[in-house]
């Protein structure tokens, strides 16, 4: 367990963006502690395996700082560091090579030994990505998972905001600082403090004022798939970073699943491919937890039995299924008004029977 005098030198190092996590581990292990390697020599650090002109810098840059002052700036930013030493940094996280000597994190790190699942994908979701991604997540996050992704744009927003809707935890690992100020992308600040009132967390290897630079996206995908028993890749294409995240998942020896999708869509050939090179085609979340072996699977099942509350309603319902369908298309098969059809909707809608995914089309809800 490291003491929060520890914790600040360490934070002064990381500051030095020439001291990546392969440096930082040396350094503890020559020093024995971070403070000791922060106030060393530039002979000294040398002496450790360090380039001339890091040890150069780090001396320059140990002069400079002010410790307090920094620690002062964690703390108005509500934010804390968690060290590879912590017994409550996360269990299999020890296990990857470049494992992260300190996160920085808001909200709440809790037990070494939480059960995490990556859901990662592209950030040009599609319609069918929207449709799956509930009944996915929400069963993983009733089961006791925790959902951990990048807080982009598409599948990772809609899986973290599928947590938050059930006051559930979830985890955001982000490529630049914690701070408001560097929170990436700025669009989802909202999103970022409702994962953290929900109990969920923010975490960065890099320290405030970061920008979210593109080969940050890149290393931070070790970590999300670091933290996690599982990845899932719903939607992405041949390029897409959500590859990079999966790759990392089969090299730490973790389960990687897929969502099939149609052959013709862009943005299901990076899960298609996945699924032919032996990732595990996902159809059902029981799929996930029977594969993790978790023995209680909640089945969200409908009580009214595809039944609504007048016949309009039940109606819609027997049409309405996990294939999105358009409201023209109710309207001309049930040959109801469309104000009538409209209004029936949003009522379903209310009651949790039916989702809206944009664009005049439905699906049910479980």
């Amino acid at each position: 367990m490291t003491d929060s005098n520890e914790n600040i030198y360490l934070h002064a190092l990381n500051l030095l963006p020439q001291l990546g996590p392969a440096r930082l581990v040396r350094l503890l292990k020559f020093f024995g502690s971070f403070q000791k390697a922060y106030r060393s020599s530039e002979k000294e650090l040398i002496a450790s395996g360090l380039e001339p002109q890091i040890a150069q810098a780090i001396v320059s840059h140990s002069a400079k700082i002010d410790l307090a002052e920094e620690a002062k700036k964690l703390n108005q930013a509500g934010i804390q560091i968690l060290t590879s030493q912590d017994s409550n940094y996360p269990k299999l996280l020890l296990e990857i090579p470049k494992l992260p000597p300190l996160l920085y994190f808001r909200g709440k790190m809790k037990e070494a030994e939480e059960l995490c699942i990556a859901v990662v994908g592209t950030r040009k979701i599609t319609t069918y990505g929207r449709s799956v991604i509930p009944d996915l997540v929400a069963p993983l996050v009733n089961a006791g998972a925790i959902v951990v992704s990048g807080m982009a744009f598409g599948v990772d927003s809609e899986a973290h905001k599928i947590a938050v809707g059930r006051g559930k935890r979830t985890i955001a690992v982000l490529g630049g600082g914690l701070d408001d100020a560097s929170l990436y992308p700025k669009h989802h600040q909202l999103l970022a403090h409702e994962i953290m009132e929900a109990g969920g967390a923010l975490l960065s290897e890099y320290p405030p004022g970061t920008p979210n630079f593109k080969q940050h996206f890149v290393a931070r995908n070790r970590i999300i798939s670091g933290l996690c028993a599982a990845t899932l890749v719903v939607e992405c294409d041949l390029e897409s970073g959500s590859l990079i995240t999966a790759k990392h998942a089969l090299e730490q020896n973790r389960q990687v699943f897929a969502v099939p999708g149609p052959i013709y869509s862009e943005m299901s050939k990076g899960p298609n491919n996945l699924i032919k090179m032996g990732a595990k085609a996902v159809t059902d979340a029981a799929d996930i937890l029977e594969d993790l072996n978790l023995k209680h699977l909640p089945l969200e099942i409908d009580s009214q039995n595809f039944l609504g509350d007048n016949p309009i309603e039940t109606k819609i319902l027997e049409i309405v299924n996990k294939e999105p369908i358009l409201v023209n298309e109710i309207i001309k098969t049930l040959g109801l008004e469309a104000g009538e059809v409209t209004s029936a909707l949003t009522f379903l809608e209310m009651k949790g029977h039916v989702r809206n995914l944009g664009g005049q089309q439905y699906v049910r809800s479980r």
